[in-house]
């Protein structure tokens, strides 16, 4: 496989679980400012923060708002111009990926990606300005998911496939840490009661579409330990890191197998370094300050094997990446 295939195909599956992660988000943070007032400042700063920190862009997008309230969020993560990780940006990049590849992926799989663009720009930000961020952020998440069903159902096996589950589940691992970072510095800096704290841990299970999973598991046990435990360390949960960097390790692998990669190649040793950190944490108690340093190693660790796959399998194709996002990558885990 041509490298400049191998990184388009990688990439248009991270934009597209990037894009249905904000819409994911942003549904959740919705909701909680229906609970309470967020127009003040201290609701508004509790609800949407933590949306913007967990996009890795709190740089950015303070370079061009003043605050994080129920109006800025929202635009800057759904039609943000300013925003090269808006919603619309990343169905957009995974869409021209998707066509200048289009001989590599079924009918079925380039059919979906641009119905869902389609349908993207029947909703102007009039419309959400009216209708509200919910019934967007469902259509999103919708044609994901119909998406991702026909990634799995229509495409063989082969090295192509295996490019996007990489691209797909690393993109899956940081943004689950990133939503338990967020929560653990929200919860150091703001000083709420046990109660408020609580409730901001629930809904982080919304955020990451693990509430019912979680409640199978420990219905019993509804603690900021037991859930950043939960979405970090639980092996069979698919938006956990754990299970995340399994399926990381088990596509180099496979690719390793189809001699799409060189034996024993850096991407590998990373990924098995992370889950090697995931495996100690999971032996050790968990809580206190020794989570954060965790969650903070296993950040850097993501960019490590994102940039490691990009000097062993997309080097050809590195300097001519219009559409790819390798320094923004880097510019993410800065933030």
């Amino acid at each position: 496989m041509l490298a400049r295939v191998a990184q388009t195909l990688y990439w248009t599956a991270r934009d597209l679980e990037r894009a249905e992660s904000f819409a994911r988000l942003l549904e959740v943070g919705q909701s909680a400012a229906l609970e309470g007032d967020s127009s003040n400042g201290a609701g508004g700063r509790l609800v949407w923060e933590p949306l913007v920190r967990i996009a890795g862009d709190m740089d950015s997008f303070l370079e061009t708002h003043r605050r994080a309230d129920e109006r800025s969020v929202p635009w800057y993560l759904t039609f943000g111009r300013d925003n090269r990780d808006s919603i619309v940006a990343c169905l957009n990049r995974a869409r021209e990926n998707a066509r200048s590849v289009r001989d590599r992926l079924p009918t079925e799989v380039w059919e979906g990606i641009n119905d869902a663009w389609l349908e993207l720009i029947e909703w102007p930000p009039e419309r959400v300005a009216r209708d509200g961020v919910y019934p967007f952020c469902q259509s999103i998440r919708r044609a994901s998911y119909l998406i991702l069903g026909l990634v799995e159902q229509t495409m063989r096996r082969d090295e192509g496939w295996q490019f996007m589950r990489l691209g797909r589940f690393l993109e899956r691992a940081e943004r689950s840490a990133r939503l338990v970072q967020a929560r653990q510095i929200d919860s150091a800096q703001d000083g709420v009661d046990g109660v408020l704290d609580l409730h901001g841990w629930r809904a982080l299970l919304g955020d990451a579409s693990a509430h019912e999973a979680y409640l199978q598991v420990d219905a019993a046990a509804l603690s900021p330990e037991s859930i950043s435990r939960f979405l970090m360390l639980d092996p069979r949960f698919p938006r956990s890191v754990s299970f995340c960097l399994g399926e990381v390790e088990s596509a180099i692998e496979d690719l390793i197998a189809m001699d799409a990669m060189a034996p024993n190649p850096a991407p590998l040793v990373l990924a098995r370094t992370a889950r090697d950190m995931v495996e100690a944490a999971a032996r050790r108690p968990w809580g206190g300050a020794e989570v954060a340093d965790v969650i903070e190693r296993l950040l850097a660790r993501c960019t490590s094997i994102d940039t490691a796959l990009g000097e062993s399998c997309f080097l050809a194709a590195y300097e001519r990446t219009p559409i790819g996002q390798h320094a923004q990558a880097s510019r993410q885990a800065q933030n």
